[in-house]
C-alpha cells in the first residue's frame, strides 16, 4: 500500500477532486453570505465552471491519450455504461432544451470512458489509494473551510450551523464522506503510518458525516459500518458455508425489507418524524404520473426542471422542487425506462459479480470497496442522489465499482483455468507487452 503519488497518479487525483466536489468550487464563487444571489452572479459562476470544466475535459484527455485509448471495452459493464452514456446525448433528439440535453450528456459520456480509464490503467488496489487520496483532500478541505471560512464552510440559511464544508449544500457533504468511510475501511495497511492513515481517515469522514446534519448519511454511514461488520464475521466461515449464509442474509434482508415498508408511516409517527419524508412521497407520486407522459425515452437529460412540464408538480406539492429526490425515478423521468433499464442492468450485474467473490473467493481485500459503494449509491438513490444524471462522483464510483468487480471475477477465473490454458494466455499477454514497448 503505496501512499505516495506519481505525476500521472497526481494528476488523476485532481481530476475525481472536480467530480468529488459534485463540480462546485466555493471559493471562487461569487456570493453574499454563502449564497448566490443576482444574475450577473450567476453569469460568473458559469462562466468559471466553463473555463473549469474545460481544463477537466483536456486533463481527461490527456490521461486517455497517455493510455493510447486502450480501455477495458471488453468489459461488460464498460459496455453498459457507454451505452447508457450514448443513450444520454440521444436524448438530444426528443429534449425540449436539446442543447441542455446534449452538453450534460457529453459531459456524462467523456466521465464514463474517464472512470473506465482507471479501472483499465490501474490495478484495483491501487485506485482504491487514489481515491482515499480524494477523499482525504476533501475532508481536510471542508474541516478546513468549517473553521477558517465558516462563510462558506457553514450551512447559514435553511440548516443553520450544519457542515457544509466545500460544497454548496450539507447533503453533498454528508453523501461523498459515507462513500469515503465505504473506501477507507477497505484499505490494507502495513506499516504504522499506513495504520495512521486508515484509522484517520475513517475518523474524519465518521465525524464530518456527522456533522453534516445529513439524516441520509447517517443511515447510510451507520448501515456501512454494519455491513463492513458482517463482512469481517462473514470471512472467518468456511467456504463451502458460505452460500448458504448469504441465502439466509438476503432471507432476512427481505422479511425486515417486508415489515418496513408495513409499519414505515406509523414507526416515523412514533419516532416523531415525517410519514411523507419531507415531501418526498408526495413529489415521487407527482413525478410517476409525469413519467406516464414519456413512459420509454423520459423528457431528455437535464431538462425537465425549471421547464413548462414540471409546473404540475410544483402545484400538487406546493413547493419548487429541483429533482425527483431518488435518483431511480430521476433516471425513468429523464431517460424513461430505456435509461432506467441500463443503469438498473449496469447495478444488478455489479451486485451478481458481488456475490460470485463473496462465495469464491476468501480474502476479499480492496473487492469491500467496491461493494460498499455499490451499496451507497443504491441506498443514496433512494431518498436523495441522483446518480446518472448529474455528472457527478456517484455515476464516476458507479461506473468504476462495477467494472473493477467484473474484472476481478474475470481474473479469478482466469487464475482458476487450466494450467496450460494460463501457459498461452501469459505468453499472448507477455508478447502483447513488448509490442507496447517497442512502440
Amino acid at each position: 500500500m503505496r501512499l505516495s503519488l506519481t505525476l500521472t497518479e497526481f494528476l488523476v487525483v485532481c481530476l475525481l477532486l472536480f467530480f468529488g466536489t459534485l463540480g462546485y468550487l466555493p471559493i471562487l464563487m461569487p456570493n453574499t453570505g454563502g449564497a448566490l444571489t443576482a444574475q450577473g452572479q450567476m453569469t460568473q459562476v458559469h462562466t468559471i465552471n466553463h473555463v473549469v470544466l474545460a481544463l477537466v475535459w483536456g486533463g481527461i484527455f490527456l490521461c486517455l491519450l497517455q493510455a493510447r485509448f486502450r480501455l477495458r471495452l471488453d468489459l461488460l459493464s464498460a459496455k453498459a455504461s457507454m451505452a447508457y452514456g450514448v443513450f444520454a446525448i440521444s436524448s438530444v433528439l426528443w429534449s425540449a432544451q436539446g442543447a441542455s440535453s446534449f452538453s450534460s450528456g457529453i459531459s456524462l459520456f467523456i466521465s464514463t470512458a474517464f472512470a473506465i480509464y482507471l479501472v483499465s490503467r490501474f490495478d484495483r488496489e491501487r485506485l482504491v489509494i487514489l481515491l482515499s487520496w480524494m477523499i482525504f483532500i476533501l475532508a481536510s478541505a471542508s474541516a478546513l473551510f468549517a473553521v477558517a471560512l465558516p462563510r462558506y464552510g457553514i450551512d447559514h440559511f435553511a440548516h443553520t450551523g450544519a457542515l457544509q464544508g466545500v460544497y454548496g449544500q450539507k447533503n453533498a457533504l454528508g453523501l461523498v464522506m459515507v462513500y469515503g468511510i465505504g473506501i477507507a475501511l477497505s484499505l490494507t495497511p502495513r506499516t504504522f503510518v499506513e495504520r495512521i492513515w486508515k484509522n484517520g481517515l475513517i475518523l474524519l469522514c465518521i465525524a464530518e458525516a456527522g456533522l453534516s446534519e445529513s439524516r441520509e448519511a447517517w443511515v447510510a454511514g451507520l448501515l456501512v459500518l454494519i455491513l463492513y461488520a458482517l463482512l469481517k464475521i462473514y470471512t472467518r466461515f468456511a467456504m463451502g458455508s458460505r452460500s448458504s449464509l448469504l441465502v439466509m442474509f438476503f432471507g432476512v434482508v427481505a422479511v425486515a425489507g417486508g415489515l418496513l415498508v408495513a409499519v414505515w408511516k406509523p414507526l416515523l409517527s412514533l419516532l416523531g418524524r415525517d410519514p411523507t419524508l419531507t415531501g418526498r412521497t408526495d413529489l415521487w407520486e407527482a413525478v410517476l404520473e409525469r413519467c406516464a407522459n414519456h413512459p420509454l425515452s423520459g423528457y431528455g437529460l437535464g431538462t425537465f426542471w425549471g421547464s413548462n412540464d414540471s409546473l404540475p408538480i410544483s402545484m400538487i406539492v406546493h413547493w419548487v422542487p429541483t429533482s425527483a429526490h431518488n435518483g431511480f425515478l430521476e433516471c425513468l423521468l429523464e431517460l424513461g425506462a430505456i435509461g432506467l433499464l441500463l443503469l438498473l442492468f449496469l447495478i444488478v450485474y455489479a451486485m451478481r459479480n458481488s456475490i460470485t467473490i463473496l462465495t469464491s473467493q476468501a480474502v476479499l481485500d480492496h473487492s469491500k470497496a467496491w461493494m460498499f459503494l455499490i451499496f451507497t449509491i443504491v441506498l443514496l438513490n433512494m431518498t436523495a442522489d441522483i446518480t446518472g444524471i448529474v455528472n457527478s462522483i456517484s455515476w464516476l464510483l458507479l461506473t468504476c465499482s462495477a467494472c473493477a468487480l467484473e474484472q476481478n471475477v474475470k481474473d479469478s477465473r482466469w487464475h482458476l483455468a487450466p494450467p496450460e490454458r494460463n501457459i498461452a494466455r501469459n505468453y499472448n499477454a507477455l508478447s502483447t507487452s513488448m509490442q507496447v514497448d517497442r512502440a
